[in-house]
């Protein structure tokens, strides 16, 4: 653990810190199982059993205690726990109990180091005794379950990350260090290893990239990240720099700047970047240190680092030229890095030391990394600055948040703008060979920092939490996790569990519940106000702290207990580093936060869904894992039925698929289901789902629903038909009180008479839907019914401008914050604006239809959407344009297998290629409809009126005049004034080619007479313009 106050490493059981004296905090039980990235080393002797027979059995026990003793300092000099030994094998573990960015490196290092001291260890067993030892090593990196008790000394961690590790071992040959490999790419660039190609692993199906180690180079943050990409941005933070260096010449003393951030933000880089620049240009002179957690270096050692590259000092030790601040330092400081005489002694000689450096011109001392700083160093430091340090010298800090308070000689560094960002992200991409723009996706996760946007390129992980992470940014955040005391890392796995946003109040219940499941007490207790203000502000201090260590920061909103993760990635690490006993435990108490119950079903659901789904995983399938089962199920169906209700068809999909995935048997989730798929456009994979339900008998009601969509999907398919099923499944739903049911019923009713052209029979079953489906609060079935009476006010015989003004009446009544009905009424509205030459209007009811479609994902208004433009383009005298989007409709139609839609697109098509003198074409659109009998009466009108036309032209006079009168005849059972006026229109024409001047000419007159009670303006025109010169131009009209 770590004092919470110089963040110097204690043993487990320190009362008070042995640097500062700050008491501990007092032990905790042991902690509760965790996961976490680590590093295994597996390393065993080669060859033991011949040992045996050489050497007498005390003789091969000290052997064998030396060899352990010898590969037991190498682990631990690099901060491993040698977990146990198994016969010859040693196994050792970085990362428990506590993860480090580079344990992957320091297990590299240790092997190294092993190796090395086994050499050593060999040339005395082989002067003494005549033998040498030889070892193998595996090293793999990845995640595992760690044991919360480190003392407990048992199986302190297990998964597939010891068994490949332990594998690897095995494959090794003499001598060599074989590498997974994550461990190679968490290690870092400068790692000089081999492949050994794939290997097949003993319990592993897929094969193992495998490397043998060949070398570790340095760990220069230079060399380790992207510095040859060109530096970005900055450039506030570069003026920071230079202010502080002016004041600290201006003031005429020492100063101190601490530039924080969290890693990876690009501190160094920053730094290394202004000093290059203004060293360059002659404005400062500098020498630079880096603090390590771990080596046999000497407290001071980064100091003497930065004071070696001192000029002045470097040719004083050359000419043996020596002060008493000179001597005084190279007897210890700059030697070994250890303190050599008196603490103020010390300083002093630093002070002139400094003071010579900064002579002509000024000095900054660079320290990086001084999170992991000595208290002894930290001190001296401050020293230096006190006020009677050295004039011209600027002392520059370089760490992360400590949780202290940030004052004024602080440079907080925070991610990249949104723009730098890109920019940055480009240059990677480009020069790791990539190409194209980067996914908004990476920028988002990446929030901003250049080492996650550098390892996400890298990785290429762009799916998952936590372990979808390259491992070196799991290492990275889990050792900022790790490194926290207990109480504030118990408060950031509560918090993870909430989500990216929580309140210390939700933090206060969870904690609650979890100290009620340890002591196995009551579900619920009563607490007093008084205890919970207490706990309350136990809870707020903690979370101050993590604050100040920039793991979470106060949220955005007015809560002012509000908190957030600071960044998306602390808080999918956080959130992987939970056992799945935690997890499952604490979404079952999370579903129960009043915060949770507010935001809905579909927020309880997914943390019933989620601890259902871990204890299913641990093998835990008992009653409580059956009753979790059950509520996740109903309230993920509950959720997806309302988001069905509302349009959202994606969200929809995603919570009644969970749903069904929890409970198969769930008739309603799975009929909503396959309903949802339909909409989408995936109609198999609907239909599929219907089918199941349909013929249930003890779902009468769901079976009712089920039978209906199937006969809208497949209206000429097998049963009774669509009409026939609507009038069959009504009583049901009036029995059972659905009113989504009857809204549905009554409008595919009204649907029938419409197509028949019997628009004003069919307002009473308009009505009803329309009644129905706002009683319901159900989005898709009002958008139905409204768009049903918008089609009728459209064909039907209201005259044009007040069907103008009912459809606003009803888009003012129904249509704000409904996004569906408002698609639904533009579509028709934009067809009788271009009945009344008003081109703007119509275009603007059609670009806001398109822009709701594309929001919406409707599958099917990908055919609608094109046949009521082609519509309007036509009847504003675009009959090329129209064509167009009726071949890309009946293409869309075609995939889908709606030949009803495909019928009307033909007729529309047919209609303007024949208006425009193409007969052929014409000819082809309608050669596969069929007879007029099988169509609806207004489709019957269309083809009959087109195949009079078409036969007048291929010269059948008595084809034609038949097939003209019966489109006249069938017309009159409609009350559609553009039917019967289509049809009069038809029939002129026909009669016309045919020569037959007189009765063309009544006909002619009767069309203009409809066209003009409808307010068809284009359509009157057209009408009057049919005369003997035969100046005719298109009638479409048809959705």
């Amino acid at each position: 653990m770590n004092c919470t106050t110089c963040r110097q490493d204690l043993p487990q059981d320190a009362r008070f810190c042995s640097s500062c004296g700050t008491p501990c905090a007092v032990a905790a039980a042991p902690g509760e199982d965790e996961r976490k990235p680590v590093t295994v080393l597996f390393c065993d002797l080669v060859g033991s059993t011949a040992l045996s027979g050489v050497l007498d059995p005390e003789t091969l026990r000290t052997v064998t205690l030396r060899y352990f003793e010898a590969m037991s300092a190498q682990i631990v000099a690099r901060g491993g726990t040698p977990e146990k030994f198994i016969g010859d094998a040693v196994m050792a573990v970085f990362g428990v109990p506590v993860v480090r960015e580079d344990d992957a490196r320091r297990a590299l290092a240790a092997a190294l180091g092993m190796r090395d001291a086994l050499a050593e260890l060999n040339e005395e067993l082989h002067a003494t005794l005549g033998i040498t030892l030889a070892t193998r090593v595996g090293v793999n990196t990845g995640q595992v379950v760690a044991g919360g008790d480190a003392s407990a000394r048992q199986a302190l961690v297990s998964g597939e990350t010891v068994n490949i590790a332990a594998r690897l071992e095995q494959h090794a040959g003499a001598g060599e260090i074989l590498l997974g490999p994550d461990t190679l790419l968490a290690a870092g660039p400068t790692v000089s290893a081999e492949p050994t190609g794939p290997l097949r692993l003993k319990g592993k199906q897929d094969s193992v990239e495998a490397y043998r180690l060949l070398a570790l180079g340095a760990d220069d943050p230079e060399l380790l990240r992207r510095f040859d990409v060109p530096f970005v941005g900055r450039r506030a933070e570069r003026g920071a720099l230079d202010a502080a260096l002016s004041d600290t010449v201006r003031a005429g003393r020492a100063g101190l700047l601490r530039v924080v951030g969290e890693p990876g933000i690009g501190k160094t880089r920053l730094v290394r970047e202004w000093l290059a620049g203004r060293s360059a240009s002659g404005a400062l002179s500098y020498g630079a240190g880096r603090c390590r957690g771990h080596g046999d270096r000497g407290t001071l050692t980064p100091l003497a680092d930065a004071l070696r590259e001192l000029p002045d000092l470097a040719a004083r030790q050359e000419a043996q030229v020596a002060d008493d601040a000179t001597a005084l330092l190279s007897a210890g400081l700059l030697r070994d890095g250890t303190p050599n005489a008196p603490f103020e002694d010390m300083c002093a000689a630093l002070a002139t030391t400094l003071g010579r450096a900064a002579r002509e011109r000024p000095f900054v001392l660079v320290l990086d990394d001084t999170h992991e700083a000595a208290p002894l160093l930290t001190r001296t430091l401050e020293r230096l600055v006190d006020g009677s340090g050295p004039a011209g010298v600027l002392i520059v800090c370089v760490g992360r948040p400590d949780g202290t308070a940030d004052s004024g000689d602080c440079l907080q560094l925070t991610g990249l703008p949104p723009e730098e960002s890109a920019r940055l992200a480009g240059l990677l991409a480009r020069l790791d060979g990539g190409a194209g723009p980067v996914d908004e996706r990476l920028l988002s996760r990446a929030e901003g920092n250049p080492l996650y946007l550098e390892q996400l390129l890298v990785g290429g992980r762009m799916d998952g939490a936590g372990s979808g992470l390259p491992p070196t940014l799991q290492a990275l955040l889990g050792a900022r996790i790790g490194a926290l005391a207990r109480t504030e890392r118990t408060m950031v796995g509560l918090a993870a569990v909430i989500g990216r946003e929580f309140t210390s109040a939700e933090l206060l219940l969870l904690e609650t519940s979890a100290r009620l499941a340890e002591l196995r007490g009551p579900a619920a207790v009563n607490v007093s106000a008084a205890d919970r203000a207490h706990r309350l502000g136990l809870i707020e201090e903690v979370l101050v702290a993590l604050a100040g260590r920039r793991l979470v920061e106060p949220g955005a909103g007015p809560e002012p207990t509000a908190y957030r993760f600071s960044s998306g990635l602390v808080h999918e690490v956080t959130y992987a580093s939970l056992s799945k006993r935690a997890k499952a435990d604490r979404h079952a108490w999370a579903a129960e936060l009043p915060a949770v119950l507010r935001a809905g079903d579909g927020a309880v659901g997914g943390h019933l869904e989620r601890a259902c789904r871990y204890r299913t995983e641990l093998g835990l399938l008992d009653d409580r894992t059956g009753r979790l089962r059950g509520r996740a199920a109903a309230a993920l169906g509950r959720a997806g039925a309302q988001a069905a209700s509302r349009s959202d068809l994606a969200w929809a999909d995603d919570l009644l698929e969970r749903a069904v995935e929890l409970d198969p048997d769930d008739a309603g989730s799975v009929r909503r289901l396959g309903e949802v798929r339909v909409a989408l456009g995936r109609t198999a994979s609907g239909a599929r789902l219907l089918r199941r339900v349909a013929g249930l008998d003890s779902e009468s009601v769901e079976s009712a629903h089920a039978r209906l969509a199937l006969a809208v999907l497949d209206p000429s398919g097998p049963g009774p038909g669509l009409t026939a099923t609507a009038r069959a499944v009504l009583p049901v739903f009036e029995a059972a009180g659905d009113a989504v049911g009857r809204a549905r019923s009554h409008l595919r009713l009204a649907q029938h008479l419409q197509q028949a052209g019997r628009h004003e029979e069919a307002e009473r079953d308009q009505a009803c839907a329309l009644e129905q489906a706002v009683l319901a609060g159900a989005e898709p079935e009002r958008a139905g019914a409204l768009g049903a009476i918008g089609i009728s006010l459209w064909r039907g015989p209201v005259p044009a401008p007040e069907a103008v003004a009912r459809c606003l009446g009803l888009l003012a009544a129904h249509g704000e914050g409904r996004p569906t009905v408002r698609l639904t009424l533009n579509c028709p509205l934009a067809v009788l604006y271009a009945l009344q030459d008003r081109p703007r209007e119509a275009y603007a009811c059609l670009s806001e239809a398109q822009e709701l479609a594309g929001r919406l994902r409707f599958a099917e208004a990908e055919v609608f959407l094109p046949v009521f433009r082609a519509a309007v383009e036509a009847l504003l005298g675009r009959g090329g344009t129209a064509l167009e989007l009726l071949a890309g409709a009946d293409e869309v139609a075609r995939r889908a297998d709606a030949a009803g839609l495909r019928t009307a697109v033909a007729l529309d098509a047919a209609r303007i290629e024949l208006d425009e003198g193409r007969t052929g074409r014409a000819v082809a659109w309608i050669s596969g409809i069929g007879e007029a009998s099988e169509l609806s009466p207004a489709d019957a009108v269309d083809l009959n009126g087109l195949r009079g036309r078409l036969a007048a032209a291929d010269g059948r006079p008595a084809e034609a005049a038949g097939h003209a009168d019966r489109a006249v005849r069938a017309s009159l059972l409609t009350d559609s004034p553009l039917v019967r006026a289509t049809a009069e229109l038809d029939r002129a024409r026909t009669l016309f080619a045919l020569g037959r001047q007189a009765p063309a000419l009544v006909s002619a007159r009767a069309a203009r007479e409809h066209f003009t009670s409808k307010g068809h303006l284009p359509g009157a025109r057209r009408a009057a313009g049919c005369v003997p010169d035969e100046a005719m131009v298109t009638t479409t009209e048809r959705s």
